[in-house]
């Protein structure tokens, strides 16, 4: 080998090795931005991406306001004596009256003390003395069924501090009362709705399709779980300790039917083995959340999200209205997946689990009416719980937790149905109260 043909050799091996440098390099910093991601604090969010947008309604969009109220509760009568220009009162008779409606709240007031007279007789059919129904207030109650119901709305409802509650009552209502009063109408008023909670049981047991998700929640300063279940117009919440499989079964049983519309979590795929009447649909949200960090992590994962975004396209439209061989022709896609060689392990693991584990609960969706491709609802549904958990921090007591469950179950059912828990919710204490009492004659 001569001189000039090894200095040859020896800069294509120079340039060679600047290349493999450079793409390392490359690597280094990829992965070094992804350990910067896992590893920053979830307090800290990304800039909001500005976007060029004219303000105002869209070109052709038809404007709305808000409509004059019909019912007219009282008419104030402006008398004008005195310029309010130049401050004279050289002016003449009345030429035009003009008109404005607003809609405004009454002036705090202080609450009512009612006293209930009970007339008591003698029943010649029951050959006893009785007396007249008090369906205002729960049995030796101090307060009102009202005042207790919207207790109940500012816990729940509105997610507001007992101390919040205390104050807004002194201002509103020149009513003051203690921590514990309020603390004592919640767990009178989950009583009475105790019945209404077995009911929501029952019924989330006979649904057809129910969405279920699960998220932490704290009980005495210990991590606990607040399970849900929703369907389209009825919300079951339950705290317990554990995260298995255990709680959705005691709470559906081992011989409910329906279709279950969970994520991928472990616990779901142990209860569909020994619910076997049950079906259930994997959250496609998850899915693609998934391949998303995939392609993050993987180059060749960017071929799976892409791919099952695809998959999930053409799903999408058919929902409720596909037939079997809609399902076939979308599982062939995902088997064509799989047969791609993978140099990654965790990329090989989560195509074959799709494709094998979730085979049977992909596409639910397409062939059965009703059946949503995400658990969206059910985020939504513990989205309100984990607002209150961020503001309280959890409850004191199991007994606490016990009537959180019922109470928020309570609510969101009422929420879901379109009903008021101030007017809705005092018909059925009544109804109860009035059933109950006729019992106990």
């Amino acid at each position: 080998m001569n001189l000039e043909e090894e200095v040859r050799q020896l800069r294509e091996e120079n340039r060679c090795l600047k290349e493999t440098v450079k793409s390392l390099e490359k690597r280094i910093e990829e992965l070094e931005g992804i350990v910067k991601e896992k590893n920053r604090p979830a307090f800290i969010k990304e800039n909001i991406k500005t976007y060029k947008k004219k303000n105002g309604q869209k070109k052709g969009h038809e404007g709305c306001t808000r409509e004059s109220p019909e019912k007219i509760d009282e008419v104030k009568e402006h008398e004008l004596k005195i310029c309010p220009e130049c401050g004279g009162n050289n002016l003449s008779d009345v030429q035009e009256i003009t008109e404005r409606v607003v809609t405004d709240i009454p002036e705090p007031q202080e609450a009512k003390n009612i006293k209930h007279r009970k007339e008591r007789k003698y029943c010649r059919d029951c050959k006893k003395i009785v007396e007249a129904q008090v369906l205002d207030a729960l049995p030796n109650a101090r307060f009102g069924l009202r005042l207790m119901l919207f207790v109940v709305f500012l816990k729940i409802g509105m997610r507001l501090p007992v101390e919040k509650i205390c104050e807004l009552l002194k201002n509103m209502y020149k009513l003051e009362i203690s921590g514990g009063e309020v603390i004592h109408m919640l767990k009178q008023i989950a009583r009475e709705f105790g019945p209404y909670y077995e009911e929501l049981k029952t019924k989330i047991r006979e649904a057809k399709v129910r969405y279920i998700d699960e998220t932490g929640r704290r009980i005495a300063g210990k991590n606990n779980i607040i399970w849900g279940f929703i369907t389209e117009e009825i919300a079951l919440y339950k705290i317990n300790k554990s995260r298995g499989h255990g709680v959705p079964l005691k709470i559906l049983g081992k011989n409910c039917n329906g279709i279950n519309v969970n994520d991928r979590y472990s616990a779901y795929y142990t209860f569909i083995k020994k619910a076997k009447n049950c079906k259930m649909q994997v959250c496609w949200c998850h899915i693609l959340d998934d391949s998303k960090h995939l392609a993050e992590d993987f180059s060749e994962g960017k071929i799976i999200h892409r791919r099952l975004k695809s998959i999930f396209k053409s799903a999408k439209p058919l929902e409720g209205k596909g037939t079997e061989e809609d399902v076939n022709r979308l599982l062939k896609r995902i088997d064509n997946i799989r047969k791609i060689r993978f140099k990654s392990t965790t990329c090989t693991r989560f195509i074959r689990n799709l494709s094998a584990r979730d085979r049977e609960h992909l596409f639910v969706f397409v062939t059965n009416k009703g059946v949503e491709p995400t658990s969206n609802r059910i985020e939504r549904g513990l989205r309100h719980d984990v607002v209150i958990r961020k503001i309280s921090g959890g409850n004191r007591s199991k007994n606490g937790a016990r009537i959180h469950e019922c109470l928020l179950s309570t609510m969101m059912t009422y929420k879901l149905q379109n009903k008021n828990l101030m007017t809705d919710g005092l018909c059925y204490l009544q109804a109860n109260l009035h059933n109950k009492l006729q019992t106990a004659k």
